[in-house]
């Protein structure tokens, strides 16, 4: 009986560790679709408008025309670094600004969480072609 009771076992054990590995695989493939192939064209115009008016004074991106020379007026004295070469991911974006990262205090305060997530999904799919894949620095 011991034999056909680790039988059991295995066969309930297995398609359950399938079916787990199928969910887990199925969520990550929507989550990274969601930043990209399920970005409609309209929220992109939106998160190319809101990168030049938070983003593109301190970060310079050809594909929102922001030439990212700093900002002494309104969100900081220094330019950040280029994504033109970048490939900045969704979730970089969104700790890089939530967890304030050089320079980011005030651009928190000013963005609300669905504008934060549109310039973020717009970053994403602009710079996913670029070579480099950035990184948060401390410096």
């Amino acid at each position: 009986m011991t034999c056909l009771s680790l039988r059991l076992r295995i066969a309930v054990f297995v398609p359950l560790v399938a079916a787990l590995a199928a969910v887990a695989v199925g969520c990550a493939l929507a989550a990274q679709g969601s930043t990209s192939a399920g970005t409609a064209p309209g929220s992109l115009a939106i998160g190319k408008q809101l990168y030049r008016q938070y983003c593109g004074q301190c970060h310079a991106l050809t594909e929102a025309l922001a030439v990212g020379s700093g900002s002494y007026s309104k969100f900081g004295q220094d330019g950040g670094p280029s994504f033109n070469d970048l490939d900045v991911p969704y979730a970089l974006s969104i700790d890089a600004v939530t967890e304030q990262f050089g320079g980011h205090e005030l651009v928190v305060k000013k963005l609300s969480w669905p504008k934060l997530q549109q310039v973020s999904k717009f970053v994403a799919l602009a710079t996913k072609t670029h070579p480099y894949l950035a990184r948060i620095s401390d410096g």
